[in-house]
């Protein structure tokens, strides 16, 4: 199995476990934070999280990066 068809099959078995999550977890779940109240799919909420958290530590390593590099000079 080459490289290519490789990353192919594990993307498509990673769409069919989203897709399988997504139509499992449609419950409704209510999220209180301070004075906001939002009612969402629990998968939406997961997925969300997941964006926020990825977003997160993309830019703590630029900000880490760059402030290292700054250092050196």
């Amino acid at each position: 199995m080459d490289k290519q068809s490789f990353k192919l099959s594990s993307l498509l078995i990673l769409i069919v476990i989203a897709t399988i999550f997504l139509i499992q977890n449609t419950q409704v779940v209510q999220i209180n934070l301070l004075f906001w109240n939002l009612s969402m799919s629990t998968a939406i909420m997961v997925v969300m999280l997941l964006v926020i958290g990825i977003l997160i530590g993309w830019f703590l390593k630029g900000y880490l990066a760059h402030k290292k590099r700054k250092e050196t000079e």
